[in-house]
């Protein structure tokens, strides 16, 4: 069974995503979550970034196993860190990543920001910008 992959690179600021298939070599070569994350992390930040800049990233991604006939459920959260200025990364157990890979993603890379309060909703391998002022 081949598995598509997905990553959805959303941009606040602009309110844009794109959606690109991960290739089976970059899978094979960063296993999971936190490996892909940081591959992208390294590939979509530039050196002396400001973590607090808008074109800092924030990951968020499904761990390996998930979505498959194991029982998984890890997710990764990743970054710079505005705190140490290094790479700060976590994970968590849940809902969340399994609810993730059923909407159609593995990754999520988020830049960015918004002008105005505004939430994701991720579902049937798409990506909508919704306002969350109330």
């Amino acid at each position: 069974m081949v598995l598509k992959r997905k990553i959805a690179y959303i941009d606040l600021s602009k309110r844009e995503v794109k959606v690109k298939d991960i290739p089976s070599e970059m899978r094979r070569l960063y296993l999971g979550g936190r490996g892909l994350d940081m591959y992208l992390l390294y590939n979509h930040v530039e050196k002396g970034i400001d973590p607090l800049s808008p074109e800092n990233v924030l990951l968020v991604s499904a761990g390996l196993l998930v979505g498959t006939p194991l029982a998984a459920g890890r997710t990764h959260i990743g970054g710079k860190s505005p705190l140490t200025g290094i790479v700060g990364s976590s994970n968590m157990g849940g809902f969340f990543a399994p609810e993730l890979r059923l909407a159609g993603f593995d990754h999520l890379v988020i830049k960015g920001r918004a002008e105005k309060p505004t939430y994701l909703w991720i579902h049937d391998g798409e990506v909508e910008f919704m306002d969350a002022s109330h």
